[in-house]
């Protein structure tokens, strides 16, 4: 690998050289910086010396080893980072000069340098070794999505091992918030949205009620005004029982448009009012109950009012104000209505 930059945000990196022990002084000489790697600052015989170490560790084609942190658009040095193999994981690891502390640069580095060894190096671990008393970088690991694995004690600090875990990282737990959040809020709109529907359409037919009712009781007489008969030329149709009467089912079997179903007489007020039972089939299973009912205007004119209801059980309910039952089904019934007035005015 020739390539000695990695881009980590706002921030490159660049992989220390010999020519970089000024700005290396920089950061080794401010003892807070320094606090958790020597507990004091350097001066500059010590600080070329640990950088000659550093590089020596590793050749100038590999990814591993030290990098300058310096902000892209400007140039500026923010801080040293590194990258190092640890048996089958790699490492990670930050400093930020003092008067960057407190901007979130840390954990954006560290969040760049996890995404790099993720998938540029196909790193299978990626981890990060902390100082106890270091809170600050505590938070920083946390944040960028890692985990405290486990505290090892050397013979110079307590330290804790942290580790990647995607399940960790913040922006999935945030999404997985969100998501939660919008299921809690369907569930608590599930709960206080009506779960009962009802359609009914009315038209005024210049016949008698007796001759209206008669036509109108007969399942079979359907497919003449029905717009769903129309819907579908090819569509199969059984019968089982005597037409007229209660028990009588009407069966279908069509395309997409009419799907698979039968419809049920379960009551007859002779003259009045008829009510069947639709249980659909497919493409979706449910069942609702429909009526036709008859009402005398005068001796040559009868109202017919046609409708249906049925109940959408929680959570499915939310959908109610989105499927336009008034607007779809009714437009259907109405159509239906025009067609059957047409029919028996003849």
């Amino acid at each position: 690998m020739n390539s000695k930059t990695i881009k980590a945000g706002r921030f490159l990196l660049t992989k220390m050289t010999a020519a970089d022990g000024d700005k290396y002084f920089r950061l080794s000489n401010n003892a807070q910086v320094m606090k958790y790697v020597t507990g004091y600052p350097l001066t500059r015989p010590q600080s070329d010396d640990m950088l000659r170490k550093f590089l020596a560790e590793y050749g100038a084609n590999t990814y591993l080893g030290r990098y300058l942190i310096e902000e892209e658009a400007t140039g500026e040095l923010i801080g040293a980072a590194k990258l190092d193999k640890v048996g089958a994981e790699y490492e990670i690891g930050y400093r930020v000069m003092e008067e960057h502390w407190g901007k979130g640069i840390a954990t954006e580095i560290a969040t760049g340098l996890i995404h790099f060894a993720k998938t540029t190096l196909n790193a299978k671990g990626v981890i990060a070794f902390v100082n106890v008393n270091n809170a600050a970088s505590i938070r920083v690991l946390e944040k960028a999505g890692m985990v405290n694995m486990e505290t090892i004690e050397d013979l110079d600090e307590v330290k804790y091992k942290f580790s990647y875990s995607p399940q960790n990282n913040p922006l999935m737990k945030k999404a997985l918030y969100i998501l939660l959040g919008l299921i809690a809020l369907v569930l608590i709109a599930a709960f206080l949205m009506p779960k009962d529907y009802a359609v009914e359409k009315e038209i005024v037919i210049n016949k008698p009620k007796p001759e209206v009712f008669e036509y109108l009781k007969s399942l079979k007489n359907q497919d003449n005004w029905s717009v769903w008969a129309t819907r579908d030329p090819n569509m199969k149709k059984s019968f089982t029982g005597t037409d007229g009467t209660i028990g009588f089912t009407s069966r279908w079997e069509g395309n997409d448009d009419v799907g698979t179903g039968e419809q049920e007489i379960t009551k007859i007020e002779e003259g009045e009012r008829v009510n069947t039972e639709l249980r659909f089939l497919k493409p979706f299973e449910s069942t609702n109950d429909a009526y036709m009912t008859t009402e005398t205007i005068d001796s040559t004119s009868t109202k017919v009012r046609w409708g249906f209801t049925g109940a959408m059980p929680i959570p499915m309910n939310v959908m109610l104000p989105f499927m336009g039952m008034e607007k779809s089904v009714g437009k259907d019934f109405q159509d239906g209505l025009n067609n059957l007035k047409s029919i028996l005015e003849k």
